[in-house]
């Protein structure tokens, strides 16, 4: 009866309901303390799980990158590189995704940097490897060798990652014992606060709308996703399908119905309804294909020719693979590429080429004839004008004599022409194998075969350090044979004629002017001399067929020589440039890619 009568007075309700607030809002304090342990562990958890994750997903993508590598090695198929930069940046990621994750721990993230540096060792090494898998010059045993350092620097990276891994696993498992006990405390706390499940209820309904709003976020990107996509396809002229072998229910991209010629959605799609499409000829076989790899289950790839409804005819590229699903179901996927442009250029091509190859041969009589049909006449003219001088020269009066030595200059000169012809079509039809060719060698042999002509002209001639180029041999030893012959032809009347040639740098007006991306890529090549020159405004001229700036009658010459050099030249993806003026002589430019341009 005395505590009831103490529940009645409003004072002691009041003291005691005091009481029971105070002890509510201690109780409270405890459970929203306890709830804060709860959050850090649980965010410590997360951390060192996704770091985990991180990692094991970086020593993946290193493996796969060396995986690539050898199989480049061993196949030299560039597709198994091509991604090797969508590779770099994806570690790239997950490095500044594991320095974020540990920037609350010090060692950890020095840890990161460690790593960081190793997989820096680890890409120059790859690159190495590379460049000397490509190179033409490296053998098994050095490449054997790299490999071998590549592994070595791997399996430490590897023994640094796990060792990381470890760490983070037993920080985990620690971070999971004291979440338990400290959840098993906050249970007991909840019981005692009943407040709190209204708090939780309006967390709970805040966190609802939150996913709400970032699940229509979602729903907006893939719908853009989608959009951009279905863009890609029209302008790439490509079409995707999708079969699932468990259901047999076929999906089509928008595209793919317009390749066909009709519009998206025109029919269900299946194989039934699609096969109408396929031009007759290439119906057997591709239905073939396709049910065999269903069966199968391997990977297809075949060009074949869509009829449209219009009547146009479409020629496709289709490859197909299998995969599963979320569901685990095997399903096929395929692209239809339309490949009817490069089909058509493709015949184009053929044509050409056989038009090519007929005008080669052409051009190949046109040679037999100029090297033996017509130098045959010649010859026999040659003959009898010296039998008609040596014995009946005394029979002939001082005008014949006359015309007797113009018959026999212009039959020289017009075998000199023939043979002019014959080397010029050489440079247009010749083989084209470049090699490694030393220019100083070349030089020297060039001054044997001109030697005579040399001592006749008492010419002076001066060779620099000439460089190694990959060249046609042949036809770099016609080009300074008919640069030298061109300066000894050229020269001063009662003036010994001074030939220099000489390498020397690219300057950076020649870069300008000739319009050369990188000097470096481009060897120089200067042949002066102290001829009778010309003016500047022929520099272009003379390299043209049959072209002749000097008609005096003691200049030989047949047009041909400079005109055979510029097509040198350009069979070497090179230019020639020429400076010269009246009485001071020429010299000329030869700008030679080095070996990478070739």
């Amino acid at each position: 009866m005395k505590i009831l009568g103490l529940y009645k007075n409003s004072q002691v309700f009041k003291i005691a309901l005091a009481i029971a607030i105070v002890v509510v809002c201690y109780i409270a304090s405890m459970f929203y303390s306890q709830m804060k342990k709860l959050d850090s562990t649980v965010e410590l958890i997360a951390n060192s799980n996704e770091t985990q994750l991180e990692l094991e997903k970086l020593l993946s993508v290193m493996s796969n990158y060396e995986t690539s590598l050898r199989s480049y090695i061993i196949t030299k198929d560039a597709a198994y590189i091509q991604d090797r930069f969508l590779s770099r940046g994806k570690i790239e990621e997950s490095i500044t995704k594991l320095k974020l994750l540990t920037a609350n721990d010090t060692a950890r993230y020095n840890d990161i940097d460690r790593l960081k540096r190793l997989i820096d060792i680890r890409f120059k090494l790859f690159r190495k490897t590379l460049l000397l898998a490509q190179s033409k010059n490296s053998g098994p045993v050095a490449i054997n060798a790299m490999l071998l350092e590549n592994s070595n620097v791997t399996e430490m990276m590897k023994s640094f990652v796990t060792k990381i891994i470890f760490s983070e696993s037993t920080k985990t498992k620690f971070e999971n014992n004291n979440h338990q006990f400290e959840l098993q405390d906050s249970i007991i706390t909840a019981f005692l606060l009943v407040i709190l499940s209204l708090l939780i209820l309006l967390l709970s309904f805040q966190k609802m709308n939150v996913d709400i709003d970032e699940l229509k976020k979602a729903n907006d990107q893939l719908k853009l996703l989608n959009e951009s996509y279905n863009s890609a396809e029209m302008t790439a002229s490509f079409g995707h399908w999708m079969v699932n072998l468990e259901s047999n229910a076929y999906t089509f991209s928008d595209n793919l119905f317009r390749l066909m010629g009709v519009e998206p959605n025109a029919f269900e799609p299946n194989i039934e309804n699609s096969i109408k499409y396929i031009h007759p000829d290439d119906l057997e076989y591709v239905t073939k294909v396709h049910v065999d790899s269903l069966v199968n289950h391997q990977s297809t790839s075949m060009i074949f020719r869509f009829l449209t409804p219009s009547g146009d005819i479409k020629y496709i590229m289709g490859v197909g693979s299998f995969t599963k699903n979320g569901n685990g179901d095997l399903i096929k996927i395929g692209v239809n590429y339309d490949i009817t442009s490069q089909y058509n250029k493709t015949l184009e091509l053929e044509n050409n080429n056989k038009e090519l190859k007929y005008i080669n041969t052409e051009l190949e009589a046109f040679n037999n004839i100029v090297s033996h049909d017509l130098q045959e006449p010649l010859r026999k003219i040659q003959m009898f004008i010296s039998r008609l001088e040596g014995k009946e020269s005394d029979l002939l009066s001082s005008q014949g004599k006359e015309y007797f030595s113009k018959i026999r200059v212009t039959a020289n000169r017009m075998q000199t022409l023939l043979i002019d012809l014959v080397n010029y079509s050489r440079t247009i039809k010749g083989d084209k194998v470049f090699v490694k060719t030393d220019l100083n060698k070349v030089i020297e042999e060039i001054l044997q075969d001109l030697s005579s002509n040399i001592e006749d002209k008492k010419a002076i001639i001066t060779i620099g350090n000439l460089p190694t180029i990959k060249a046609i041999p042949f036809q770099v030893k016609q080009l300074f044979i008919n640069l030298i012959s061109n300066s000894l032809k050229y020269s001063k009347e009662d003036v010994a004629p001074e030939i220099s040639i000489t390498s020397k740098k690219i300057t950076e007006k020649e870069m300008h002017d000739y319009k050369i991306a990188n000097k470096k890529d481009y060897h120089k090549i200067v042949i002066s001399d102290n001829g009778i020159g010309f003016k500047q405004e022929y520099s272009d001229k003379i390299f043209l067929l049959f072209k002749r700036l000097e008609t005096d009658p003691k200049y030989s010459g047949t047009g041909l020589g400079l005109a055979i050099c510029s097509r040198i030249v350009d069979n070497h993806k090179g230019f020639i440039k020429v400076k010269a003026k009246p009485g001071l002589g020429a010299k000329f430019y030869i700008f030679i890619p080095k070996g990478d341009l070739l």
